[in-house]
This record gives C-alpha cells, structure tokens and sequence, in this order.
C-alpha cells in the first residue's frame, strides 16, 4: 500500500477540494494508486448490497482526446452559448453577475474560471475515471428508484476522492459528461448497461495546502425534531 501524505481523516474530510486549476499536468499518476485508492471506494456503502458501479479508468491519450472533446462540446453547448445568449435559467444558475454580492460574484467567476481550464486542458490530465451505473435509469428525478441509482454511485465516488486526497492527489466530480453518456460508451467500448455517471479527472496536487471552504453557518442548514430548533448550540 502505498504511503498516505495526510493521515488525519478531519483534514481529509475538510480539505477535499474539486481541483481544477491546481492540478500537476507534468506528474504521471501510475495505475497502482489509482486501484488501491478504488479498492478503498469499493467499501462505500451501496444500494440493495450490490455493486452496481463499474469504472474505467483512462490514460490512453487518444481516449483522452476524445474524452476532452466531448467536454469541450458539453461546456460550449451547456455553459458558454446559453451564458453568451442570456438564456434566463443557465444565467440564474451560473452567472457571476446575479450574485448576491461582489464576494459572492467573485467566488462565482473563479469557479467559471477553473471550469474553463479545466476543459482547456482535459487531455493532459492524467487519468481520467469514468463511474458508471447497471442500475435502471430511474424515471423520475425524486424517490426510491433515483435514490438507490444515485445513492450508491456518488458514495463511491466521494471515498474515492478521500482515499486520493489522503495520497497527495487531487480530483473533481466533472458530472457534465453525464449530457453525453451515450457517446461515452462509444468511445470506451462499454456494454449498453454501464451508464456514465461522472467523470472524475485525477492528477497530482501542486502543493497539499488545500483549506477548508467557506460554508453556511451551521443554524443556517440543520435543526433537531423539525424545521424550528437550530442546530449549531449543543454544548454536549
């Protein structure tokens, strides 16, 4: 097993950040820490008891490529044609401008930013992590079905990005790939019941000193027996 930088699991949890910008292009990332780091993901909790994920993890460069033009694609047709047209909803959602305030509008056009390079430069990460699903694409977008679909993909994902934390390396939940999942498949050669979830780019971190983020006060997000007793109080 190889040697963990970050040992202490609160710092982990708290430092786990979606890197982007501070990903090392130029540090190869061997195929041994990326499956010890799943085999680590594979004790995530999971629905019905199965293992309804598959993953492929990806370093030929022309399937990189071709991975990083279908976000390319994504990014222009989702993000930055609907924003350059003023479409209501993708301008609500992602402009920097209808934000509350500059610091707000400021944070917001650093992540845009960091998207964009992000895209830029999809080919030269490293490994690329495709999770996939063999449950049911649920119906509906709430309820059982969608719970059980996307309550046990997204914990694997998130031990995975913990377990390459504690190692030094950095990684982002890129689920846009999701818009075209079907091309996905194509490009992977993957059966017709593994269906892209997310993609998660994987690269070395240019330097460990990742902080926790600002985050909504406590009373602001959780309370006890209902809507009306606040949580953040308790002295025991």
């Amino acid at each position: 097993m190889s040697s963990k930088v970050i040992t202490d699991i609160d710092e982990v949890l708290t430092t786990t950040r979606a890197v982007r910008r501070r990903m090392d292009l130029d540090r190869p990332v061997g195929r041994a820490v990326i499956e010890e780091c799943l085999r680590l993901a594979q004790q995530a909790p999971m629905g019905s008891n199965l293992e309804d994920w598959r993953i492929v993890a990806v370093d030929d460069p022309t399937l990189k490529r071709q991975l990083s033009e279908l976000y390319t694609e994504i990014w222009d047709a989702t993000v930055a044609q609907p924003l350059a047209d003023g479409e209501a909803a993708t301008t609500a959602r992602l402009s920097p401008g209808v934000r509350a305030d500059p610091q707000a509008q400021a944070r917001q056009h650093r992540v845009l930013t960091a998207v964009k390079h992000l895209v830029d430069h999809l080919a030269q990460v490293p490994v690329l992590v495709v999770l996939c699903s063999t449950k049911p694409i649920p119906q509906r977008p709430v309820g059982g079905t969608a719970s059980g679909y996307y309550g046990s993909i997204f914990p694997f994902a998130w031990s995975f990005q913990l377990a390459l934390r504690s190692r030094g390396l950095g990684s982002v939940l890129a689920t846009a790939m999701a818009h075209r999942a079907t091309r996905v498949r194509e490009v992977l050669g993957l059966p017709d019941d593994w269906r892209p979830v997310t993609l998660v780019p994987v690269a070395y971190t240019r330097g460990l000193d990742f902080r926790p983020a600002a985050r909504a006060d406590l009373a602001d997000v959780a309370s006890w027996n209902g809507p009306t007793e606040r949580a953040g109080s308790a002295t025991r």
